[in-house]
């Protein structure tokens, strides 16, 4: 039964919440387990915001949207299950077919209007945002928020536990939603144990650094974290960064590689020596599946960051080792029981500049802006690269320790990476 929940403050407003399922029932019985990986990724969940024009979706109406959901989730029908716990406590998916929310809303601004703030961490006010638990069986794994501006535009909002799948899983997921919408036949593989599962012959068997593990946190899938996080989003353009920040690397680990010096400078005798790197797979499946694929590496230098040259930084980032085999056999542990977090265990750049976020096209449009972060992000905090509408720009999103984020903007503002503070000053 449809529910109207008003809260929030500002100009989205209505929460009107419904579900939506798969079209056709799955097999009784039927159960997903995830891999080791998966159970380590279950703090985290990731926030994704597309707008449109009221040009392309004006007319989009929710019987449609929930109608292709039909579509879709026939092909995928485990993510809009819901979590069970073994005896022994190992979390699994019920394919129960009991759908995800669809969460209604509108803005009082047109999409010129919302889009006239140059911090893009607005967006994440699109998202309606709920953690897993406390009771599991009653928790989906997806929220689907959409919101009508006062123009007619929409915006898209997910909450994707991430539990199931990476950002590109989600955005593999929405692309193949947008083509159910514009009538094409959907075919979606099934993932076989071992093509989701983790085979690196050298493994040394250590404890990965790039994840922590925490105190039991039960039922309720919160990542813990006491002290208070805040978010900042700018562009930066590619021939920017080629230019003046010249050094041997991609345009990723050129980006973290000024920013990682940045943070260290603003941290003082505190500079992480430490980071993480989570980048796609490069052998990932093709087609894309729905599945925690994302290669996660660790980087550790000797030296200080703060006094290093950029060229130094740059080609540690490039040798990062991936620890994704060694993270898989954490997560496996007493059966998978036990908590950990991952972004911002140490301090962690993501790149999702191959995620194809603009692929996701209504009436052959794609959306005029893409939003995507983490939502449970340790205090070490994370930045999360992303590509804009404009081919030539990328998003950065930083989350960092409140207190520390007006130096880390100082700074960034001093080694010419963005032009002005958000604050003006």
């Amino acid at each position: 039964m449809p529910r109207l929940r008003e809260e929030g403050s500002g100009p989205v407003h209505g929460f009107w919440i419904s579900t939506v399922g798969s079209g056709r029932p799955t097999e009784t019985g039927t159960i997903h387990k995830p891999t080791g990986l998966d159970l380590a990724m279950k703090l985290h969940y990731i926030k994704a915001v597309y707008i449109y024009t009221a040009e392309t979706a004006r007319d989009l109406t929710v019987m449609q949207v929930k109608g292709t959901f039909f579509t879709v989730f026939d092909q995928i029908s485990w993510i809009s299950g819901r979590l069970r716990r073994r005896e022994s406590g190992r979390p699994f998916i019920k394919c129960n077919d009991c759908g995800t929310r669809v969460v209604e809303s509108q803005c009082d601004l047109t999409v010129d209007e919302w889009l006239c703030e140059p911090d893009r961490s607005v967006d994440e006010s699109l998202v309606y945002h709920q953690p897993v638990g406390p009771e599991l069986a009653y928790s989906p794994l997806i929220y689907f928020q959409m919101t009508r501006f006062k123009c007619g535009g929409l915006a898209v909002g997910f909450s994707w536990a991430h539990i199931i799948g990476d950002p590109h899983s989600l955005s593999h997921f929405f692309n193949l939603w947008t083509r159910a919408l514009a009538g094409e036949e959907v075919y979606f593989p099934k993932t076989s144990d071992s093509q989701r599962g983790f085979q690196n012959p050298s493994s040394t068997g250590k404890e990965p650094v790039s994840i922590k593990q925490v105190d039991p946190v039960g039922d309720l899938w919160i990542a813990p974290n006491n002290i208070k996080m805040t978010t900042y989003s700018f562009n930066v353009t590619v021939k920017n960064i080629k230019t003046y920040f010249p050094a041997n690397g991609d345009e990723f680990e050129i980006l973290s590689g000024i920013i990682w010096k940045c943070i260290s400078k603003a941290r003082g005798d505190s500079e992480p020596v430490t980071i993480t790197i989570i980048r796609s797979d490069p052998n990932g499946l093709r087609p894309r599946a729905v599945r925690n694929s994302q290669m996660i590496s660790s980087v550790h230098v000797d030296f200080s960051v703060a006094e290093a040259k950029l060229e130094e930084i740059v080609k540690t980032i490039g040798e990062a080792t991936d620890e994704r085999s060694e993270i898989d056999e954490s997560g496996e542990k007493d059966d998978g029981v036990l908590d950990f977090v991952v972004y911002g265990a140490k301090l962690t750049f993501v790149d999702l500049i191959e995620v194809g976020f603009y692929e996701a096209k209504i009436k052959e449009t794609s959306p005029v802006s893409v939003y995507c972060n983490v939502q449970g992000i340790g205090d070490e905090g994370a930045v999360v690269v992303l590509p804009a509408a404009e081919e030539e720009e990328r998003v950065v999103t930083v989350t960092l320790r409140e207190d520390e984020m007006e130096k880390v903007k100082w700074e960034l503002k001093k080694c010419g990476l963005i032009k002005t503070l958000i604050n003006g000053q």
